[in-house]
């Protein structure tokens, strides 16, 4: 006869008793079907009644000791974590004569998601209730990433409400946060699955999603995020196109709203003029001035009035101010680097090393809300049909976190294969380079003063660091594209490193960054 031996519940307190699990283990098992009230994996066993559910996690081949132990620290990980019903009671099924022990859960059986959303609501009322429903699954998804760094499955079936309107996790699996990508393929799939969503449901459900996501992240790039892996999701039809067309324009919609951004923002598109043989590529100023006028003087006396600055305009150097409004006032296209986010946000806690963080505190109080304002107005990316332009690496989604290096290369151009972009120009990695595919599916890494591209399908093309070179080089480093011969040259150029330094001594920024300087690494 098996015994049933209870670990606890998520809220600590009990609400089951083993006979009464022993006898919903006696009734007959679910079936599992996509659609259903029930799904999951085919070793996962169900078995209800009107007011709760068992499931069994038969897949686990676990002795009672282990099984005890399994089961208490997947209990103390969900009560930390606290997205499922507080009923919720975790107990391992010891069966002495078949020498089998079982590990499971019970909880109340409530309405999964993607059954009760199915019907059209027809009422005001109804609808309401959907939105709330929804609200409340979102919130619950979002402030567990931002809280743990973790993310549930996203499959409405995976999340249930009850009487009184409280959404709860009912999967017991949950992942590391991909940063949005799940999320917003979650988005599309409701878009696709539903049929009686409208537009004014559309507009209505973004307004909360945007509330949501700024509130909970304090980071307008979040929703840069999410557009961007929405608009590469298919749609059925041209009426969920709208749909999806309406998700996204509500998501552009931007926090920041000064006079100053709005001018800005129409300067900066007038930029993408891109049609000239030669264009300008540069990348990671990082607030120093002599370095950036050493540069620009450069493009000027080439005549190249057309490119652009790969991000990290802030950060590191003595300058901020300066850098920022000699590139106000440039022809260039400029695109937004991880400092830049930073110093606009006032968020370090993201891959900043401590004397980065020092940096970033530092160039907030030399700048004017203005300059914030600005830097944080700018785009995260650029693409056309020429090429994709971000930071850091195309295969990030946050555009500006990842880095194209040896140990990516071949990631990076999987992803532009993938979505047919021949060329993606990037910085970042403070080093000037191309790693490149050929039509042979061959990867080559070319760090040649010229290199030309019109051999290989997909590029990946750094041009260094203007103001931090990390290649064991004092100069000032950038690139000249000739588009019409598809080559890339790379520019190392000598400028007064030494009284950049002083200006770092002077204000006291920290002792290794000026040292890179001298070493170039």
């Amino acid at each position: 006869m098996p015994t049933i031996e209870l670990i606890g519940a998520i809220d600590g307190q009990q609400h089951y008793q083993a006979d009464y699990i022993a006898g919903l283990l006696s009734t007959n098992r679910q079936k599992l079907a996509v659609g259903t009230a029930f799904t999951g994996r085919p070793d996962t066993c169900i078995y209800a009644n009107e007011r709760d559910v068992v499931k069994i996690r038969a897949e686990l081949d676990l002795s009672h000791d282990k099984a005890r132990k399994w089961t208490t620290k997947v209990l103390e990980k969900e009560q930390q974590l606290a997205v499922h019903h507080p009923h919720k009671t975790w107990f391992v099924v010891n069966n002495q004569s078949a020498d089998t022990v079982l590990v499971g859960s019970i909880c109340p059986r409530l309405k999964a998601l993607n059954i009760e959303l199915k019907p059209t609501p027809a009422t005001h009322a109804a609808r309401e209730q959907y939105l709330n429903i929804l609200a409340a699954m979102f919130e619950k998804y979002l402030l567990l990433a931002k809280t743990s760094g973790h993310k549930l499955d996203e499959g409405l079936s995976n999340f249930a409400v009850d009487d009184t309107g409280n959404v709860y996790y009912l999967d017991d699996e949950y992942y590391t946060w991909d940063n949005f990508v799940a999320f917003s393929v979650m988005l599309g799939v409701f878009i696709r699955t539903y049929e009686w969503l409208d537009r004014a449901f559309m507009t209505q459900l973004t307004a909360i999603l945007i509330e949501l996501i700024d509130g909970i992240f304090e980071d307008p790039h979040c929703r840069t995020i999410i557009s961007t892996q929405l608009q590469s999701l298919f749609m059925p039809s041209e009426q969920k196109e709208q749909l999806l067309k309406k998700t996204l324009t509500g998501l552009a919609q931007s926090p920041i709203t000064s006079a100053v951004h709005l001018a800005n923002k129409k300067k900066l598109n007038a930029r993408k003029n891109n049609n000239n043989r030669y264009y300008a590529i540069m990348a990671d100023i990082h607030a120093n001035d002599a370095a950036l006028d050493c540069i620009l003087n450069f493009y000027r006396e080439q005549k190249i009035t057309q490119g652009i600055i790969l991000g990290d305009i802030v950060g590191y150097g003595p300058e901020p101010t300066y850098c920022i409004e000699r590139l106000q006032e440039s022809t260039f296209e400029i695109i937004k680097g991880n400092h830049d986010h930073a110093v606009a946000t006032g968020n370090t806690s993201r891959g900043f090393s401590g004397n980065a963080q020092i940096v970033i505190e530092w160039t907030i109080g030399q700048l004017t809300p203005l300059h914030r304002d600005w830097l944080g107005g700018l785009p995260a990316y650029s693409h056309n049909q020429h090429w994709l332009a971000v930071h850091g690496a195309p295969i990030d989604p946050a555009f500006f976190y990842g880095y194209v290096y040896q140990m990516t290369a071949a990631e990076n151009l999987d992803h532009l294969q993938q979505r047919a972009i021949p060329l993606c120009l990037h910085g970042h990695s403070h080093t000037p380079g191309v790693y490149a595919r050929d039509r042979r599916q061959s990867d080559h890494y070319l760090a040649e003063a010229n290199v030309s591209l019109s051999a290989y399908k997909h590029s990946l093309v750094c041009p260094g660091s203007v103001g931090q070179p990390r290649n064991g080089r004092q100069e000032a480093q950038c690139a000249v594209y000739d588009r019409e011969k598809q080559e890339v040259a790379f520019v190392a150029l000598p400028y007064c490193v030494d009284s950049v330094i002083e200006k770092m001594q002077h204000h006291g920024l920290p002792e290794k960054l000026w040292q890179r300087l001298q070493t170039g690494k």
